[in-house]
């Protein structure tokens, strides 16, 4: 007796695929080769065949709630491998950042990030919000900053108008990170219920921070092994930047109460400069060589306008940093303030739309990861060597 399944398929939600990621998605015919060369793939129901299958039948409730899309770490040892081009690393990138749009709350960002016109709203904010700031502070002294020695931004705008800024766009991000995880949770939830083969929360939460900070599942990949470093490197640099900027805006704030320490702009063999410096070089290197072999490779990886705003914003982000630096040393105060204006717009974009672009991947993926420890459903994939 042959049994029936209800498939419901959504042809706008293949369509979107191919549009933003996945043009070769309907070379697949399901050989099953992507799957076998895979070093992440777990034994049962394993991908990325299924997904495959799922995104060419137009499955969108099926695939938004698949954590497996997030425990592939887009090493592209599966599209080497594809008889016929299909790209299943580009479907599966696609269909993370399709997973983002769903999930993302307001949904508006996410949607504008994925045209041209949209993140062109999405830049006038900061700009606007950064420019207004500025005048509001500058225009009773005509602009003095621009003349005053030595260079320091804080006469451009100071850490208050920056923090008044800066600290809502972080709140507004956590709580949209806050809404679209949640409910990205509750959706994994659904299709993999907890099993008695998970581990407790706690240990799923210390296992996952192993996992990322050591990088082992880079380590597996085959044909790009490289990316294990370049992807380490923008990681730690990034880190290593939000460290600084914090311990900057602490030593602030405690130079401002009456404590003896260093007054910013700090020197520059101070630890917290030299942490900054090393930092933003180790995240330039990074992204850098990870454009460079995306570039190298095109023929074989294509990237969306959603992929190319992310790295490009990072990428200018920490250029720009680096420059103010330059610029502020060299004395060349027209080019230091405009950099710094520029560095601060890219920021506000990392920072206040993390959860709703392709940024919202530091979010999702962990909570995948986790997940799938706590519910037995991958937990040896990531075990630390």
């Amino acid at each position: 007796m042959t049994g029936r399944v209800a498939v419901s398929a959504d042809l706008n939600f293949v369509e979107g695929l191919m549009l933003h990621g996945a043009a070769d998605l309907k070379k697949c015919y399901q050989c099953s080769t992507c799957t076998v060369a895979c070093p992440l793939t777990p034994d049962e129901l394993p991908f990325p065949r299924k997904e495959m299958l799922w995104a060419q039948w137009g499955m969108q409730e099926k695939l938004v709630r698949d954590m497996d899309l997030w425990l592939c770490h887009n090493c592209n040892d599966c599209t080497d491998q594809c008889p016929r081009g299909a790209k299943p690393g580009e479907v599966m990138s696609a269909l993370r950042n399709q997973t983002i749009e769903h999930y993302s709350y307001p949904q508006a960002i996410s949607k504008a990030a994925k045209t041209g016109a949209g993140n062109l709203v999405l830049f006038l904010i900061p700009m606007l919000l950064v420019a207004l700031a500025i005048l509001l502070k500058n225009m009773a002294n005509d602009f003095a900053f621009l003349t005053a020695k030595p260079i320091v931004y804080a006469n451009m705008l100071p850490v208050t108008f920056v923090d008044l800024i800066f600290l809502p766009a972080a709140l507004f991000a956590l709580f949209n990170g806050y809404m679209g995880i949640s409910k990205f949770i509750g959706g994994l939830k659904e299709q993999y219920p907890p099993t008695e083969a998970g581990e407790t929360f706690f240990a799923s939460v210390k296992g996952t921070i192993q996992d990322v900070l050591s990088h082992i599942e880079f380590k597996k990949c085959l044909s790009n092994k490289s990316r294990n470093i370049w992807h380490r490197l923008m990681m730690y640099g990034f880190l290593g930047l939000f460290v600084t900027t914090n311990a900057v805006m602490i030593l602030h704030y405690l130079k401002e109460f009456g404590f003896d320490v260093q007054e910013t702009p700090l020197p520059f063999f101070h630890p917290v400069k030299i942490l900054g410096n090393v930092s933003a070089v180790a995240a330039f290197s990074g992204i850098y060589f990870i454009v460079r072999d995306r570039v190298k490779n095109s023929a074989e990886s294509v990237l969306s306008l959603f992929d190319w705003m992310f790295i490009g914003n990072m990428f200018f982000t920490v250029v720009t940093g680096i420059m103010c630096q330059v610029f502020r040393v060299g004395d060349q105060a027209v080019l230091a303030f405009s950099t710094y204006y520029i560095h601060l717009v890219m920021v506000f974009y990392l920072l206040a739309y993390a959860p709703q672009t392709k940024f919202g991947h530091i979010l999702f993926r962990p909570a995948a990861m986790i997940y799938s420890r706590y519910s037995g459903r991958n937990k040896n994939i990531f075990r630390n060597l």
